[in-house]
């Protein structure tokens, strides 16, 4: 069977992928797999719409994603590839389940997310922070379950190659990745973590806290930076995979954990002392509650591109819209497109005057200056044109 074609089953997926030659394949996809119990069979009848075929170095994959197929330039990276097409028809056969782009590791009895950032480190901070003997959920992708508890996929950490040279990362945490280093190639690395270090398929437990991640190299030190629960609705927001999942679903399964979720950012030089810094102030963060501070006034994004209104315009809000709060912050559904707008405290403020009444952006300043005595009328009066530009333009708001 080494050499013919076999077949590899997974437990909720079946009969998923067969392989032509590629004799490696299976075992490698083991390695990115452990936490999945993976059985090989002799192939026979139709084949699985996941298929491998060739020799190493290159590996040819058909499946729904690339049905014309696509040739891999070594077994790791289809590896890599048909990995994200079993999460994908994981998700798929449970719709009842959010796929999210995030890390996420235990601390405490409770799962700390990173969600994706582009170029952040997330992958070589999870190393990091499994070094420090943490048990890691997943470096890529997290499985959020209907009563709000995350669910591992049982899929090793995978690290980008070459990893940076010191002192970008430390020269410790480049010995730990690679003596737990399993399958790899130029450009991945799969971790082989020790004994129960890697949460088992189907593993789960309550999400306690949401950490951003921000790499400077430039910092002398990491610095944990508490925010707004807002930020780290919206980056889950942008980042989940559901099946058809409309907006007031998604709200709904994510507003309730935001509510009692600390969101901090993490701003770091080094992954390994960024770990430090984790496993040091996380423990507390999780175990405490968000208090609010008093409002401040918060700029309106400076980068908008919608047009323009006159500021004696007189506005009230549109109709059928769906409105959701989350401490000072509103979200709302647009629901013909679907498409959710974050306010954030002084949007709230904004919203709920026109809430009461039609008002132009004139009114709205005047009494936001009473409210915000410390900043200036003119700038006052800018952001709140600037606000009402962006809600027309969202289709939130009506003229009158």
């Amino acid at each position: 069977m080494p050499g013919g074609v076999r077949d590899i089953l997974l437990p909720g997926l079946g009969r998923v992928i067969r392989v032509s030659g590629c004799p490696e394949f299976p075992s490698l996809l083991e390695t990115a797999l452990p936490g999945w119990r993976m059985t090989v069979i002799e192939g026979e009848g139709p084949a699985p719409d996941i298929r491998i075929a060739g020799d190493a170095p290159a590996c040819r994959q058909i499946s729904p994603n690339y049905p014309q197929g696509v040739t891999h330039e070594s077994p790791v990276a289809a590896v890599c590839s048909v990995t994200a097409d079993l999460v994908e028809r994981y998700l798929s056969l449970h719709p009842d389940l959010v796929g999210l782009h995030c890390a996420s590791v235990e601390i405490n009895g409770r799962l700390v997310l990173f969600p994706e950032t582009h170029r952040a480190g997330k992958s070589t901070l999870v190393a990091a922070l499994a070094g420090g003997g943490l048990r890691v959920f997943g470096d890529d992708v997290l499985v959020l379950e209907d009563g709000g508890r995350g669910m591992a996929l049982g899929i090793s950490p995978r690290l980008r190659l070459p990893l940076p040279t010191p002192p970008a990362v430390d020269v410790a945490l480049h010995n730990y990745t690679a003596a737990h280093a399993a399958a790899e190639d130029h450009r991945y690395r799969y971790l082989n973590l020790p004994e129960g270090q890697l949460a088992r398929h189907g593993e789960s437990l309550p999400l306690g806290a949401v950490v951003l991640l921000e790499r400077d190299e430039q910092l002398g030190k990491p610095e944990l930076v508490p925010l707004a629960p807002g930020e780290g609705l919206t980056r889950l927001l942008r980042q989940h995979f559901a099946h058809d999942l409309p907006s007031e679903a998604l709200m709904e399964r994510f507003l309730p954990l935001m509510r009692s979720l600390p969101c901090r950012l993490l701003r770091y030089p080094e992954p390994l002392a960024a770990a430090r810094c984790l496993r040091t102030s996380l423990p507390g963060v999780i175990d405490s509650i968000d208090k609010a501070s008093g409002a401040q006034w918060e700029e309106s994004p400076a980068r908008s591109t919608a047009a323009p209104v006159a500021i004696d315009d007189r506005w009230c809000v549109a109709s059928g819209l769906r409105e959701y709060e989350l401490g000072d912050e509103r979200f709302l559904i647009e629901p013909s497109s679907g498409a959710i707008h974050r306010l954030n405290g002084t949007g709230h403020l904004v919203w709920g005057l026109l809430q009461e009444e039609a008002m132009s952006g004139r009114e709205v300043s005047e009494l936001l200056v009473e409210h915000f005595p410390d900043v200036s009328p003119a700038r006052i009066e800018a952001d709140v044109g600037s606000l009402l530009a962006e809600l027309n333009d969202a289709q939130l708001i009506v003229s009158a």
